[in-house]
């Protein structure tokens, strides 16, 4: 298990792709690192990850037929460009990381309006997955190798930026890490759906807010009916 996480790797149709061809590619931070956890609420890594709006020239796009499962599979570490800290990760086929942060995985999609691979992400957003404690005590998505949602079956057709989110949430305030990714996809099916509610990002969380700032005083049946930050999960 290592310490930082990001999900370069889509599933769909029970096979993974390889690293970056439908995730788009992020950038490195002030440090020279890749994967680590977004903090900027209030900025442009809150869209996709950090520099990942203008990243999509070269990403493929993954053909989902509205109704199915997709998925995004972990990778930890810290993939960074300072010589002499520590060496890059590469691709290796055999690893299987699992999240080591506890916390809850969300997933969210936006319609590009035109190219989806000149779309910053810039537009309307809605939710159609949580993961998040079916207990009341531990995250379910603690110590998985993957996160997997359902497309909602009546989805409209057409491109989109499919926004996965995983966070590390805490009960001290703006202490909460996410790690960020958007795949893009293309949605096939009859739709007749319409999405919503819709939020924009960066903007759609308060740092405040129950599901980015834990509050510490809460029970088993409210963790089980948490709703996680943003607005709620429209399901077609």
């Amino acid at each position: 298990m290592l310490l930082q996480d990001q999900f370069p790797i889509f599933i769909v149709n029970g096979t993974r792709s390889e690293w970056w061809r439908y995730i788009r590619p992020t950038g490195l931070d002030s440090y020279g690192y890749q994967f680590d956890p977004v903090r900027e609420y209030f900025t442009e890594p809150q869209v996709c990850g950090r520099n990942a709006t203008r990243s999509g020239h070269g990403v493929d796009t993954a053909i989902v037929i509205a109704g199915s499962s997709i998925g995004f599979q972990v990778v930890g570490g810290t993939t960074q460009s300072i010589p002499g800290i520590e060496p890059p990760r590469v691709p290796n086929p055999a690893e299987n990381d699992n999240l080591y942060h506890p916390g809850p995985g969300q997933l969210y999609l936006s319609k590009a309006p035109l190219a989806l691979e000149d779309y910053e992400g810039d537009g309307e957003w809605f939710k159609v997955g949580l993961i998040g404690s079916s207990d009341g005590i531990n995250w379910d998505a603690y110590l998985k190798s993957e996160l997997n949602f359902t497309i909602p079956a009546t989805t409209p057709p057409g491109k989109y930026l499919a926004r996965v989110e995983h966070l590390y949430i805490q009960r001290e305030y703006n202490q909460t890490q996410q790690y960020i990714n958007c795949a893009h996809i293309e949605v096939v099916g009859p739709g007749g759906g319409t999405p919503g509610p819709m939020v924009k990002f960066p903007g759609a969380y308060a740092l405040d807010e129950p599901g980015v700032w834990l509050p510490p005083d809460m029970s088993e049946d409210e963790m089980k009916a948490f709703k996680g930050a943003g607005p709620s999960i429209w399901r077609g």
